[in-house]
């Protein structure tokens, strides 16, 4: 993706789906569009799932949230620059924990540490990757609350179609029918699926994500809860909690994810997705884009 820049998700998919069977993996059917996810949440490329399109971000380093200077690597990242890198700073390269073979690991974490952020950024510049400061914070600063698109059709009389039933984010999502009620629901339009809500007679456009976390809004559940593991100048930092029924946004997943420069974990026991090193004021702007509170638990 790095020497290529940009191309077609299909395409890009079976490549992944081929090269992870080199590496006696056997994903599963949706596990290169997780891993797609995850390099979009780890800010390494943008992903137009509905023009069908991807293209890898330009090289950029970012400071983790309480990180005594780290920077984490992000973006572009052909073949030589971690070896470029560790000739100028003090590099440390994580591998993500694999648990289940059906699923594909993400990109390493690249950390960058140096003396000061004069030095890292002018050293950065020289092999060409930009330093951006913390990009976790300026993300969640500029998010926009999620909103329902414009109006459209309802489904076609004949079109089969499911909608999201009360009380299912945690588990099976979607039930067959249309909604009885306001809602959201979904169906294929040319192999794609399509998402809309009603509200009352009308029909509106939206998009997965945007209409889940609409629907639980509307019907008052609160699924994001954060915990408090440290404190560090002033700030509060700590772990979020997110009920796996509800997928972020991708810029509300990259600036949670950008705290850490970690992909999201999930959790089996409690079946919630799992993001570390947290502020409280990342937590509280990611939840109010999604129109949900933060539950602090101990």
């Amino acid at each position: 993706m790095s020497e290529i820049g940009s191309g077609d998700i299909r395409d890009l998919r079976q490549r992944i789906t081929w090269l992870a069977r080199t590496a006696n993996f056997n994903p599963g059917k949706a596990a290169s569009g997780r891993w797609l996810r995850d390099v979009s949440a780890l800010g390494h490329a943008e992903v137009d799932w509905e023009g069908g399109r991807w293209a890898i971000a330009p090289a950029v380093a970012t400071l983790i949230p309480a990180g005594d200077g780290t920077a984490v690597l992000a973006g572009r990242r052909p073949l030589d620059l971690v070896d470029q890198l560790e000739t100028e700073f003090a590099v440390s390269v994580v591998e993500p924990a694999t648990k289940d073979p059906v699923w594909l690991p993400a990109p390493s974490t690249v950390y960058i540490q140096a003396e000061s952020l004069a030095e890292l950024s002018a050293s950065l510049n020289a092999v060409g990757v930009s330093y951006v400061g913390c990009a976790a914070r300026g993300i969640a600063e500029r998010l926009l609350q999620v909103q329902l698109g414009e109006p459209a059709g309802p489904p076609a009389w004949d079109t089969p179609v499911e909608h999201l039933a009360a009380g299912s984010v945690g588990g099976v999502d979607f039930v067959r029918g249309a909604p009885d009620r306001d809602g959201l629901c979904r169906f294929l339009v040319n192999g794609r699926q399509q998402y809309r809500y009603q509200i009352g007679s009308q029909w509106l456009r939206t998009d997965y994500a945007p209409g889940i976390w609409w629907a639980l809004a509307e019907r008052h559940e609160q699924v994001i809860r954060w915990r408090r593991e440290r404190r560090s100048n002033s700030a509060d930092i700590g772990t979020m909690f997110i009920d796996q029924g509800a997928p972020l946004p991708p810029l509300q997943a990259r600036a949670l994810v950008l705290c850490s420069g970690l992909p999201t974990q999930f959790g089996d026991t409690a079946r919630t997705a799992i993001y570390t090193n947290v502020p409280l004021p990342v937590a509280d702007l990611v939840a109010r884009s999604v129109r949900q509170l933060v539950s602090v638990i101990d």
